[in-house]
């Protein structure tokens, strides 16, 4: 994850453009929790700002995390992270 967002940061830099649709979406997690830096958040910002599409599904997205996080926590089923670490370890080997 950290790799992803180091790569994201990256081409954010390169960038001095406003971003895209494509780049709004991508990026809008990062928006919400407030993780993405600042001069870029404001481009985002002028992107919602203009793009009523774009501004719909931040909202909604926003909306949807945080109905997910007033959730009470549920803690997993019996056996379910040993199958989960199973699993992923035999992804891995494919």
């Amino acid at each position: 994850m950290k790799l992803k967002l180091l790569d994201r940061f990256l081409s954010i830099l390169r960038r001095s453009d406003q971003p895209d649709c494509t780049e709004v979406r991508e990026s809008s997690s990062d928006y919400i929790d407030g993780e993405l830096p600042r001069s870029y958040a404001g481009r985002i910002r002028s992107h919602l700002d203009s793009c009523p599409p774009c501004d719909a599904f931040v909202r909604t997205l926003r909306a949807t995390v945080g109905l997910l996080r007033s959730l009470p926590k549920e803690r997993a089923p019996e056996g379910f992270r040993g199958r989960v670490r199973r699993s992923l370890s035999m992804d891995a080997r494919s």
